[in-house]
Parts: structure tokens; C-alpha cells; sequence
């Protein structure tokens, strides 16, 4: 195995990495070149839509791609090429909202990632997503992003969030980071292992600083490690909190079936014009 470790900084209170592309203390051991390379060692996967094709009626889920997506009637989930009115290259995706309860949701059709707690069944696993928000005021919108069952769910009004950020179904596990509808802009780092809410591993994870403001969120998974199975970060840096191998292995569904990659939008009360912002996410896992 050649070696692949490339420059990843220090962590502390000067680590933050705002920077619009991926954060390098996450991405430094991940060998993404001798992946592309030989697909032997693993799976890799970077989008930030700029090839992102038209997109038909969204008001039922419908194949697009490689993924699969869905809004409600007068939301919309499309490229953008300018946030806050300001022209920028690789806008990404805006997922749009008008009235309380819509939703818009885009997800990989099709999982191909896995977190078993297990070193002879899964290898380690890099993900980030740069996500920004229009309002950051409560009582408009959440959001959910990071992996999940994609194939339980069938994209819909009221799936995966169920009303509101609080309830989702549980017809599928997830684990990630979501943002409440009413609070404010704090993320927390959450799982649901089938449930009909998430449980928090971090109620303040981190907090979007301003409307636009771009925040990134990423998480590692590696099963060689036992008390930070899971690693989250904010903006690059680790939160401090983490999901150990005991926790992980102990669920029903999330360890034992394949993930894929999913952001959800959902709007509140408050909500009318409510916009999320999906700039890119990035995914990569070793083979075992």
C-alpha cells in the first residue's frame, strides 16, 4: 500500500476550516487518488451539481441520476447559481419551500455504504457536505444530511420528516446532523436506528453563524477505534463528541444495512420562501 497521507493540520481553537471546499484534517488519510486508481480499495464519491440535469415534476419521488428526489406541490429542490443574489461558481442545489409542513429531499436511489462496527465486514469511511441556509431565524425550517437507508424511504410529504424536524418515520435508520425548524442555527449531530425521532449525539454540535453563511459538516467512521467509532466535525474541526462501536453495534438496523447519501428540507410556521443550500458532499469508503 503506498503511502497516502497528505498534510492535515493541527486541531484547536485555530483549526476551523471555512474554506468552501473539504476540510483537510478530515480528508488527509482518506486515499482518494488510489481509489479512483483501483477501485479495489474502495468507493468515492464528490458532488457539487454543477452537472446537475433538469428536472422533471418533483411532486411524487422520481428518478434523477444517480439519485432520486422529491418536493412538495410549489417546493422545489434545483441548481442555483447564485446565493443571496450573489453570482458564485458551483452554487449547488437550492431546496425550496413555501408553507408550513412542504418538504424537499434529494437521496442516493440506491445505498452502497456500510457501518458495521466490524473491521472484516466494513473500512473506514470519510464524509462532508458544505450546506448554508437563508433564515436562520426560528420557526421556518429544518434540515437533515448525512447517510441512511435511501432505499427504505419512498420521498414524500411527510417522509423522512413527519410533520416537523422533531418527527421523522421509521421506516428507515440515519446518521448525520440536523437542524431544528425552531432552533435557531445550532446543528446537532444525530442517529435514528429506525425510530420516529432521532436521539442527539450532540445537541450543539455546532451553529450556522448567519443567514448564507456556509457550514460544513462532516463525520468519520472508523471500526478500528471503539470509544469515537464515529467521529463529527464542524467546519473541520472534531466536536468532542462521538458514537463509540458498543453503541453502534448494539442498534437493530443502522450497523447491519447499507447507507447512501441524503438531505432533507422541511418548513415550519414561519417558513414561507424557506431555502436550504446543499453546495456539495463527498464520500468515501475503504473496502474491507
Amino acid at each position: 500500500m503506498p503511502n497516502y497521507l497528505r498534510h492535515r493540520g493541527n486541531q484547536g481553537a485555530n483549526a476551523v476550516n471555512t474554506d468552501y471546499g473539504p476540510s483537510p484534517f478530515i480528508w488527509a488519510d482518506c486515499p482518494v487518488i488510489e481509489m479512483l486508481n483501483d477501485p479495489n480499495l474502495g468507493v468515492h464519491m464528490y458532488d457539487d451539481f454543477k452537472d446537475f440535469p433538469l428536472i422533471g415534476t418533483q411532486t411524487t419521488q422520481i428518478a434523477h441520476g444517480r439519485y432520486k428526489v422529491f418536493a412538495t406541490t410549489g417546493s422545489s429542490v434545483v441548481p442555483v447559481s447564485s446565493i443571496n443574489s450573489v453570482e458564485t461558481m458551483a452554487g449547488g442545489l437550492s431546496f425550496n419551500t413555501d408553507t408550513d409542513n412542504d418538504s424537499a429531499s434529494l437521496a442516493q436511489s440506491y445505498p452502497n455504504l456500510l457501518l458495521s462496527g466490524s473491521t472484516s465486514t466494513s473500512g473506514k469511511l470519510w464524509f462532508e457536505c458544505n450546506v448554508a441556509v437563508n433564515t436562520i431565524l426560528t420557526n421556518t425550517h429544518g434540515f437533515f444530511v448525512g447517510l441512511a437507508e435511501t432505499d427504505q424511504f419512498t420521498l414524500a410529504t411527510g417522509v423522512p420528516f413527519n410533520g416537523a424536524s422533531a418527527t421523522i418515520t421509521n421506516g428507515g435508520s440515519m446518521i448525520g446532523f440536523s437542524k431544528d425548524e425552531d432552533g435557531l442555527g445550532v446543528v446537532r449531530s444525530v442517529y435514528s436506528d429506525r425510530a420516529t425521532s432521532l436521539t442527539d449525539i450532540s445537541a450543539t454540535a455546532g451553529t450556522i453563524s448567519a443567514a448564507f453563511a456556509q457550514i460544513k459538516l462532516g463525520l468519520v467512521y472508523d471500526p478500528n477505534k471503539t470509544t469515537d467509532c464515529v467521529t463529527f466535525y464542524v467546519n473541520g474541526v472534531d466536536t468532542g463528541t462521538y458514537m463509540s462501536k458498543s453503541t453502534l453495534t448494539g442498534l437493530t438496523n443502522l450497523d447491519a444495512n447499507s447507507l447512501g447519501l441524503m438531505f432533507s428540507h422541511i418548513a415550519d410556521s414561519a417558513g414561507t420562501s424557506s431555502i436550504s443550500y446543499l453546495r456539495w458532499w463527498r464520500v468515501a469508503q475503504l473496502l474491507p
